[in-house]
């Protein structure tokens, strides 16, 4: 079976050959004409609690995960990431699991090894603290487990997104400072029970927001929170410091539905076009060799308030400096007196949500990456 090249800006998390940068039990992995196999049974491979097979790679924070699976048996597999392993020699791993379960609600829901358990059915938007609060529905289309099919995990800060055959399965906000988990392991599962079998290909990773082509970061819509509000109004701003030597500086940005932007206090515009971005010429409006602000201010009539954007400066020796809408920008659903200046006391503020990749339904690619 032939291995997939992996595309420009990602990490092929398996060589199609061997268990090489992985760590597991021999007895249940094993690696056939291109496909990572785990497989129990009821005899010499069988196991009474799950074990994993941990790769040896790192421990990714905020990144994009890609596979293809199929599970047969009576059973079920999963893929754990930003997990622990709690005991090495035993292949015991808790933490964050894309489930992959015949049960038609379980199949990408979000389950937590060693921990709060069931975290998020498929087909809900769960914002989960102390009392989960779902919001939703998400479509669910209906899927065979046995077949091969294509998943995606996508985790951003303290959003994590399940993508079933390119659909949105689960999105979970884990707003638990002390129970969730910032960076941590990958690993795949052999599920204790009945003999079943799972296999895996085309495993690849691509970690931090950079665009897969040509390095550049990519913008990624912003929200204020991920359960939409009626005529929603979101203040969002981003404190930077600028290199002296600028030769040019643009930004671009769009939200869902009208947008002003300002740039250390100046007011450069609004757009009411959330499908066509509109880009500003910024340079005059900076402070080269100090600290500068943009802030946005968002609003729509019919829900949540959504924002992308993209800045770039290009310096006087031809390097570039990029800054786009991440979980790095704080964001306010009340504005007060000087919100958008640069003297403002901003540090109280919450940061924004990441709640879509560029690309991703509804919005779609609104916003390409950027070519140098």
């Amino acid at each position: 079976m032939a291995i997939l090249p992996c595309r420009a800006g990602w990490q092929a998390l398996f060589n199609g050959t061997d268990l090489a940068g992985w760590s597991g039990d021999s007895r249940l992995w094993r690696v056939e004409d291109g496909v990572l196999i785990g497989e129990t049974d009821d005899a010499g491979r069988k196991i009474d609690a799950n074990s994993f097979l941990i790769w040896q790679g790192g421990e990714p924070a905020d990144f994009e995960l890609e596979f293809q699976a199929r599970v047969t048996g009576g059973n079920n597999s999963g893929v754990q990431y930003r997990s622990r392993v709690v005991d090495a020699a035993k292949w015991v791993v808790g933490g964050y699991q894309m489930d992959l379960h015949p049960q038609a609600s379980y199949l990408g829901m979000l389950y937590e090894e060693q921990g709060r358990g069931i975290a998020c059915e498929r087909g809900q938007r769960v914002k989960l603290g102390d009392t989960p609060e779902v919001a939703g529905p998400l479509e669910v289309p209906a899927v065979d487990l046995a077949v091969w099919n294509s998943y995606r995990i996508v985790a951003q800060g303290q959003m994590l997104r399940h993508f079933v055959n390119g659909k949105l399965a689960a999105e979970i906000q884990d707003v638990q400072p002390e129970k969730r988990a910032a960076k941590g392991v990958i690993a795949l599962q052999v599920h204790a029970g009945p003999a079943m079998k799972t296999e895996f290909k085309d495993l690849r990773i691509q970690q931090g927001a950079k665009a897969a082509t040509g390095g550049t970061p990519t913008a990624v819509w912003i929200w204020k929170g991920i359960q939409p509000a009626e005529n929603e109004k979101v203040f969002f701003r981003r404190e930077f410091q600028l290199p002296a030597e600028v030769a040019s500086a643009a930004v671009t940005v769009i939200c869902d539905d009208e947008h002003r932007l300002f740039i250390n206090g100046v007011d450069l515009g609004t757009g009411g076009d959330w499908q066509t971005p509109r880009s500003y010429d910024v340079l005059a409006h900076l402070k080269p060799g100090g600290r500068n602000v943009i802030a946005v201010e968002s609003r729509n009539e019919k829900g949540a308030a959504g924002m992308a954007l993209r800045f770039r400066a290009t310096l006087k020796d031809g390097k570039k400096l990029h800054i786009v809408s991440d979980a790095n920008w704080l964001c306010s659903g009340e504005s007060a007196d000087g919100w958008q200046n640069l003297d403002f006391p901003a540090s109280a503020w919450p940061k924004a949500v990441v709640v879509a990749k560029m690309g991703d339904t509804p919005w779609g690619a609104v916003m390409p990456p950027e070519t140098e």
